[in-house]
């Protein structure tokens, strides 16, 4: 990773602009808390806004363009809070993942819930006497959280975390924002999801603009993917990151959104017709 600042967005919407003519189509992809969602102390108590739910709607109805948002939540609780219909949803960091065409689940992370629910009652048990901490099983991986943990506790949380994990065979340990994730010991991130949901989504004669917003340490794995022509931009300043650019908070990422939904996609359609009317 870099450790130069991403240029500001806002301030470089000519880049947005030229790589929409040059495209097909949009993929346009989210994280969820910290992108489109403010952080709570609590992952229950994050809410989508409505305005932005509102622009994510009128984003997705325009031709040609697909919204999708990759996340760490369990894929049940994702769709339950971003709630709007024909959007894709990658859950568990794309584990999980529900399109028009169905839903699947990575099959060794279907192997692994057994082991992960047997984790989290363990740490569930180890993590009782510290105030703040605690366990949020999402089916095929598991999230331990300490936001609200007082600092000379948190190295307790993360030993505890660290030796419960290192006892499982087949379970892999990821950091975030104040939270430990256990997940499957498979090669599949957020990185590897995009790359799926662009396959799955553009036609095969087509190039398509990929467009990835994230906040934190896992959304790397999706900045890395992005080929040349895709665009990455980052939420917030911290940590570094290999993104080309950047948004203030999930009040700015909603901006772009509807920048994207009034205007960007007439640039999109200068472009179709620049490349010529489709063959017959």
């Amino acid at each position: 990773m870099t450790n130069e600042p991403p240029e500001p967005l806002r301030e470089n919407l000519y880049a947005l602009v030229n790589r929409l003519r040059d495209a097909d189509g949009l993929l346009a992809m989210f994280d969820f808390d910290g992108s489109l969602a403010p952080i709570e102390d609590h992952p229950d108590e994050v809410e989508l806004p409505p305005a932005t739910r509102t622009v994510l709607e009128e984003l997705q109805r325009e031709i040609n363009v697909q919204v999708g948002v990759v996340s760490g939540r369990g894929l049940a609780d994702l769709r339950e809070r971003v709630d709007i219909d024909g959007i894709t949803y990658a859950g568990n960091h794309g584990l999980e993942l529900h399109t028009d065409d169905g839903q699947e689940t990575h099959p060794v992370a279907e192997d692994s819930r057994d082991e992960i629910a047997e984790l989290c009652d363990e740490l569930e048990s180890r993590l009782a006497s510290i105030d703040g901490a605690f366990v949020e099983n999402k089916r095929v991986t598991a999230s331990v959280h300490y936001r609200l943990v007082d600092d000379e506790h948190v190295p307790g949380v993360q030993r505890a975390v660290r030796d419960a994990v290192r006892d499982g065979d087949d379970v892999r340990l990821t950091s975030g924002k104040a939270v430990l994730e256990l997940r499957p010991d498979v090669e599949w991130d957020k990185g590897r999801a995009i790359r799926w949901l662009y396959d799955h989504h553009v036609p095969d004669d087509e190039a398509w603009l990929p467009l990835y917003v994230g906040d934190d340490r896992t959304d790397e794995d999706a900045f890395e993917t992005l080929p040349k022509s895709g665009l990455g931009v980052k939420v917030g300043n911290h940590p570094p990151t290999v993104a080309g650019y950047r948004v203030a908070d999930p009040s700015a990422v909603r901006a772009i959104v509807a920048w994207l939904a009034e205007y960007g996609v007439e640039f999109l359609r200068m472009g179709s017709l620049s490349n010529g009317p489709p063959s017959t």
